[in-house]
């Protein structure tokens, strides 16, 4: 993905070249931002051309207490399903971690977990205090407001193979590992999953311009 304003998701290979790109744009007839920013519907445009594909809500993110997933079907111009992301949420005072899971129209499901374990265990007694610190040294006007907990997501199908990595070191850094994947349903991950973990570079409307 690129820096400019509105953001582009970009491809590159694994030596650096550059391939094509596509921005997100918001539906101009999707109903309005819920308080909890789960509900979208936007088209990805690449450069030059006309939407290759569209990505709306079929179920918005419940309550903690409820423990429902947000459901976002992403589609062809012509309405012919790509497939299906789920992002399901550990529910109120239950151990779990944040899972999204893509389902190809064709193919094997994947589901990647925010962090791994290991990290998770680290970080709530020590991660979460410095989390806290660097937030107060924030509002003081002495700190950078950096320390956020672990993001690293590896998505792997159900023999454990590893499929898209999202690093979490860069907010901007995903990579295929798998040939064949449906480069918009990729695209349509990337701007969902930056629609909760938004990168400092996508300005005011986040990852989704006009």
């Amino acid at each position: 993905m690129t820096t400019v304003h509105p953001p582009a998701v970009a491809w590159s290979d694994r030596h650096g070249q550059q391939g094509g790109a596509a921005r997100l744009c918001r539906d101009v007839n999707a109903p309005a931002l819920d308080r909890l920013r789960s509900v979208r519907a936007f088209n990805i445009v690449p450069d030059g051309q006309a939407p290759s594909a569209r990505v709306v809500t079929e179920q918005a993110l419940g309550s903690r207490l409820s423990g429902r997933p947000a459901v976002y079907r992403v589609e062809d111009p012509f309405g012919m399903p790509l497939g299906r992301i789920t992002l399901s949420r550990r529910r109120f005072l239950r151990f779990g971690r944040k899972r999204w899971t893509v389902e190809p129209a064709a193919g094997p499901v994947l589901h990647g977990y925010r962090g791994r374990l290991v990290w998770w265990v680290l970080w709530w007694p020590f991660g979460l205090p410095m989390s806290l610190l660097c937030l107060i040294l924030s509002i003081l006007g002495d700190g950078d407001g950096g320390f956020d907990s672990p993001r690293r997501i590896i998505w792997r199908d159900d023999s454990g193979r590893a499929h898209f990595v999202f690093r979490g070191m860069e907010a901007d850094d995903f990579q295929v590992l798998v040939p064949g994947w449906d480069p918009r349903l990729v695209t349509a991950l990337v701007g969902l999953h930056q629609a909760f973990e938004p990168s400092e570079e996508a300005g005011a409307d986040g990852w989704y311009g006009p």
